[in-house]
């Protein structure tokens, strides 16, 4: 992860008063975007943690089996 391409591509929008309010991502700066979609997968995985799980060797048998 390279922290200094990150950096250049956020910026801070402040108030009048120079707080700030939100934070504004460059999207054609390629680290942003990984940062983002890392974040995304993030919270996709939180939403699910309560979710059943099933083995890989079921998942990847049904599969195969359907492939035919």
């Amino acid at each position: 992860m390279d922290v200094a391409a990150i950096r250049q591509g956020i910026s801070y929008v402040t108030n009048s008063k120079g707080q700030k309010t939100a934070l504004q991502l460059d999207l054609t700066n390629v680290a942003v975007q990984e940062m983002v979609e890392n974040l995304m997968d993030t919270l996709d995985a939180i939403e699910r943690r309560s979710e059943p799980t099933r083995p890989f060797e079921k998942v990847k048998n049904e599969i195969l089996l359907n492939r035919s």
